[in-house]
């Protein structure tokens, strides 16, 4: 099986990196954000504050950590607490003034890339490949970074009770990045393997990046999800021989 997205990802950004810029930002900064989430609080450390009347408290710290697959409606009742601020992907993490964005379309450009400014901050085109859907991309803001396992899905499966760094670290780690077109992000929006999947060719290498970044974060992914995996990979597989 082809495993290039991530040797690719790998070589180009460090991921120990990364995780020692998280652990040297204090964990304060990235757990109380300046927004509200739809239910009118947000996570602050190991706890929950609300704001605004008729907010409720979610079970993020109370519940068993693992919950059954079919708890479906529990799901889709934890993403009112989802708020973008905790997960947040446009960082400077190496303090260049390249945030994970900028990063990621210079590193994976097919073509040497060009800036809008002298400092080299905001990469204005290059060439780039979308994975998803096999077109190819000369200007950068007609691109979108896709998360393998979105966020919203990732907090809705156990990340809601993750510590912010980790949350952070999940939202800026390469292997669960992609450079996609902006109307196939919006097709795919939140959702799990069940309900979107790319083209053919890089079907096999998405299922597969899925389950590697299931298991590192240790997600509690619905059986649906965990279905197409194994269904997916055996068929690959049998491909392969």
């Amino acid at each position: 099986m082809c495993y290039k997205i991530i040797f690719r990802a790998q070589k180009t950004l460090n991921i120990s990196t990364i995780s020692l810029v998280l652990s040297a930002i204090s964990p304060s900064t990235l757990s109380h954000p300046g927004n509200l989430d739809q239910n009118g609080g947000h996570y602050h450390g190991n706890s929950y504050h609300c704001h605004l009347r008729n907010c409720e408290i979610p079970d993020t710290f109370s519940r068993q950590r693992q919950r059954k697959s079919g708890l479906t409606r529990d799901r889709r009742y934890m993403e009112k607490f989802f708020n973008d601020d905790d997960w947040n992907y446009e960082i400077d993490l190496d303090e260049d003034c390249q945030s994970t964005r900028q990063e990621l379309l210079i590193l994976t450009s097919r073509a040497p890339v060009k800036f809008t400014n002298p400092r080299n901050c905001v990469v204005r085109s290059g060439m780039w490949l979308d994975e998803y859907t096999g077109d190819e991309f000369e200007i950068a803001n007609k691109m979108d970074i896709d998360h393998i396992i979105p966020r919203l899905y990732a907090h809705s499966h156990g990340g809601d009770a993750w510590p912010a760094q980790k949350k952070t670290q999940f939202s800026n780690d390469p292997i669960n990045l992609v450079l996609t077109g902006r109307k196939e992000t919006r097709k795919k929006n939140q959702k799990g393997l069940a309900r979107y999947l790319p083209r053919e060719e890089f079907i096999c290498e998405y299922v597969a990046l899925w389950k590697i970044i299931a298991e590192r974060y240790n997600l509690d992914i619905h059986q649906r999800d965990k279905n197409i995996i194994s269904k997916r990979l055996t068929t690959c597989q049998s491909t392969i021989d």
